[in-house]
């Protein structure tokens, strides 16, 4: 056992394979009673040592697909861990805090694939959390506000930054790191006033670029519409008696307005509702008001859809027929959805390709998506002078090519996190991968700059000559290139772009 004062007690963490793990340490007291809805508290101090060897309880699973986070969901759920190789505080080394997607209804920090321990060899101290979700986080209140789940993100950065030295990481030095729903908090951070000065770096992983071209993106009004129809369900608008009321059944109106697609249309994350948005308090501008000094790696993954609309045999259920599902009229529907204006051209192009409708559709919704808002936002970064390095992840593992997912969202996080050992899904040539993965991140946490293996930068964001690094079979410099789909997406955008 290794143990730790920090602010409110001692704790008790354990020691494995040269990499010290302190789990389920509350950052903030529990969002329960007259705090649901509250921003969130100092933890309690404790007498004695608190055991932390074990992860905290989940967040209450708005999207519950039954996984086990080995405790029990809870509203009392505010707790944090730490992976780190060293307790000396004056090692300061660099510090990476992984935020968790899911849709901001699912998902948490206990999770196998988000362990710290690979990064933590790299020479980094590693943070993660969890954090109110669904409307639990995001509920608009005329008398509580609005993104209390943001509130919980910078609660868990002041404890970083009040106690991660003790971990033998450096609060003057902290990068916040996300993945889907993580990336988005990402993005609301770098616009939270509250967050100024708690962080030093930033990265977003397939989330929190611009808005999308065509579809609505989810929205303050949005929220408060959804916020209005669920005080309708649980038949109280009283912030005191909505506190009083059941988790279980908060859970239940959360989950029923979630976000439904409208009739014809497949889900994507257009569709989310509990979402961080600008209220003007806890978020209170755009990437307009990104701190300078605050450099940003973002990117996505080559087929990104594919893990939404999944190709054949790749559902829980064998009776679904894809082909039954990706028809060629579900493709025109989400067409019109997701490329407005251009909707016939691109049906053109699709019919004139000869390809199938769910190849067609996973390439539309990954451009409209994913691939059309990093490229503006790459535009917006370049055009606004702040220090930014794209990338788009193309690597197909071998069992990612049987399946068919292929570079779907969520493949670049066990590169990230640490390559499955034994199977057949990952080979040589994904391990090399890993290693470039992990050594940019963990560059780019070290010193603002990613780099490849041979110490070369990354080619940063540059409106006159754009370029990104491509992370395929290897990583290498590319000039960026929108494929003729996510052209046609972003030439919506041209008659009202505001930079």
């Amino acid at each position: 056992m290794a143990r730790v004062h920090i602010g409110p007690g001692t704790v008790a963490g354990a020691e494995h394979d040269g990499v010290f793990r302190f789990l389920g340490m509350p950052y903030a007291a529990p969002p329960v009673g007259e705090l649901r809805w509250a921003p969130p508290a100092p933890p309690a101090a404790w007498d004695g040592v608190r055991d932390a060897t074990a992860f905290g309880p989940p967040a209450v699973q708005i999207a519950d697909i039954g996984i086990d986070f080995g405790a029990p969901q809870s509203e009392d759920c505010l707790h944090l861990n730490v992976w780190s190789t060293t307790l000396d505080p004056e090692d300061r080394r660099p510090v990476m805090v992984w935020i968790h997607g899911g849709g901001f209804l699912g998902g948490a920090s206990s999770m196998p694939e988000y362990s710290g321990a690979d990064l933590a060899r790299r020479g980094v101290t590693v943070v993660s959390f969890n954090y109110r979700l669904g409307a639990f986080g995001f509920l608009s209140h005329p008398d509580a506000g609005a993104n209390a789940a943001v509130l919980d993100w910078v609660a868990a950065l002041h404890w970083v930054a009040a106690n991660i030295s003790a971990f033998g990481g450096d609060p003057d030095n902290v990068t916040i790191f996300g993945q889907s729903a993580g990336a988005a908090a990402v993005r609301a951070l770098l616009s939270a006033p509250a967050a100024r000065g708690l962080f030093h770096r930033a990265i977003a992983q397939s989330a929190g670029f611009e808005d999308y071209a065509v579809p609505p993106s989810p929205s303050y009004d949005r929220i408060t519409d959804a916020s209005e129809e669920m005080f309708d369900r649980l038949g109280t608008r009283d912030l005191d008696e909505l506190r009083r009321l059941p988790a279980q059944q908060v859970r239940e109106a959360s989950f029923a307005l979630a976000g439904t697609p409208p009739a014809g249309q497949l889900h994507t994350p257009a569709n989310l509702v509990w979402y961080p948005t600008t209220d003007g308090a806890v978020v209170a501008d755009g990437f307009a008001g990104r701190p300078r000094d605050v450099p940003v790696l973002f990117g996505w993954t080559q087929h990104e859809s594919r893990f939404f609309h999944r190709p054949a045999g790749q559902y829980a259920r064998p009776d679904l027929d894809p082909a039954e599902i990706y028809t060629p009229e579900v493709l025109a529907t989400m067409t019109r959805a997701l490329a407005g204006s251009r909707a016939d051209e691109v049906l053109a192009r699709f019919g004139a390709d000869g390809r199938a409708p769910y190849d067609a559709l996973t390439e539309l919704t990954t451009d409209a998506i994913w691939a059309e808002p990093a490229w503006e936002t790459y535009q917006r970064f370049a055009g606004l002078g702040r220090t930014a390095y794209a990338y788009r992840f193309a690597r197909v593992a071998p069992g990612a090519r049987r399946s068919g997912l292929l570079a779907a969202h969520m493949s670049e996080l066990p590169y990230l996190f640490g390559l499955p050992t034994g199977g057949d899904e990952y080979d040589e040539v994904d391990a090399a991968v890993s290693d470039t993965v992990r050594h940019a991140w963990t560059e780019f946490a070290r010193t603002g700059v990613p780099r490849y293996g041979d110490g070369t930068a990354w080619p940063s964001c540059d409106a006159a000559a754009p370029r990104l690094t491509v992370i395929g079979d290897d990583a290498r410099s590319a000039p960026v290139h929108l494929g003729p789909v996510a052209a046609a997406i972003n030439s919506t955008r041209e008659p009202n772009r505001d930079r």
